[in-house]
C-alpha cells in the first residue's frame, strides 16, 4: 500500500469532517488532530498490526482528543452563557 494511497483514503473519510462550520476557538483543535489522526491511520495501515492492538491504541488517541474536544465545547458553552 503506497502512503499516497493511504493518505487519500484517510483522507476521504475525514472529510465530512471538514464540512461543519465551527467556531474558531475549534477549528485549530480539529485540524491539528485531523492530522494527527490522519498520520496515526497511515501509519497503522502499514504496520500490519492486528485489529486488537489497532482498535487499543485507536482508543488511546481518542480518548486524548475527547478529554481535550470536551474541554473545549465545556469552554463555549461558559463562554455562551455569560
Amino acid at each position: 500500500m503506497t502512503e499516497t494511497y493511504s493518505q487519500e483514503v484517510v483522507a476521504a473519510a475525514m472529510q465530512p469532517l471538514a464540512e461543519f462550520d465551527v467556531p474558531p476557538a475549534l477549528q485549530a483543535s480539529i485540524e491539528r488532530h485531523g492530522q494527527a489522526l490522519l498520520t496515526l491511520a497511515v501509519s497503522l495501515a502499514r504496520a500490519g498490526l492486528p485489529e486488537p492492538e489497532i482498535r487499543t491504541i485507536v482508543d488511546q488517541a481518542c480518548a486524548s482528543y475527547r478529554d481535550e474536544l470536551i474541554a473545549a465545547i465545556l469552554a463555549l458553552r461558559e463562554h455562551d452563557e455569560e
